[in-house]
């Protein structure tokens, strides 16, 4: 995939997409994000002030096993996940995390992954029902773009945008290829079209 730009995906990713439709105030945000920053770093330049947004959002929005919050996947806006205080998994961290930041001013995308080992599984037409991957966001933040992960509150400021190898893992894994890259999802849907999609931009990519 691509890398970002300073000039174009620095505007387009300060929109907002389908699902990530603002709903809170921006100071609102602000006042609850820097409630954790020490006095002098209470501004947008403090590098921790990303850090700092997803330290609120996982405080205020727990992961949940409930069989009916895993059915909701993918198919909820970041007001209905916000207003229900419980995520399904990474798509809607990154979700609620794109559309607080984007209404700070910050361009936030919302990265769409492809665990590695799992890509070339499906690349040798290997089938599996469970697919394997992960969601991130990049941030566009004292001038370069950042890779920013809301479920395991990790920021990585140098990354390969065609693969991406973590410094910690997730699940046991640490590389993963990035696959679709947008404001959101575009729309909501359910497992089983969300995975669909998956294996066909999957399967088009050259690893």
């Amino acid at each position: 995939m691509k890398p970002l730009n300073k000039t174009d995906d620095v505007e387009k990713y300060k929109n907002f997409g389908i699902l990530t439709q603002p709903f809170l105030d921006k100071n609102y945000i602000y006042d609850k994000v820097i409630t954790d920053l020490e006095h002098n770093q209470k501004d947008l330049k403090s590098g921790y002030f990303l850090a700092s947004l997803f330290m609120w959002i996982k405080k205020e929005v727990k992961y949940s096993h409930e069989e009916q919050i895993q059915n909701l996947k993918f198919t909820r806006t970041a007001k209905e996940i916000w207003e229900s205080k419980k995520a399904s998994g990474c798509t809607d961290y990154a979700i609620l995390y794109a559309t607080f930041a984007r209404t700070l001013g910050i361009p936030t995308t919302i990265l769409h992954t492809a665990e590695y080992d799992w890509l070339q599984r499906l690349k040798n037409g290997e089938e599996s029902y469970v697919h394997y991957g992960h969601t991130f966001c990049e941030c566009y933040f004292n001038d370069s773009w950042v890779l920013v992960d809301p479920t395991c509150e990790y920021i990585t400021r140098t990354y390969t945008p065609e693969k991406l190898e973590l410094p910690y893992k997730i699940a046991g894994k640490n590389v993963y290829i990035p696959y679709f890259r947008g404001l959101d999802l575009g729309e909501k849907q359910n497992v089983e079209t969300h995975n669909k999609k998956m294996d066909k931009l999957c399967s088009m990519l050259e690893i």
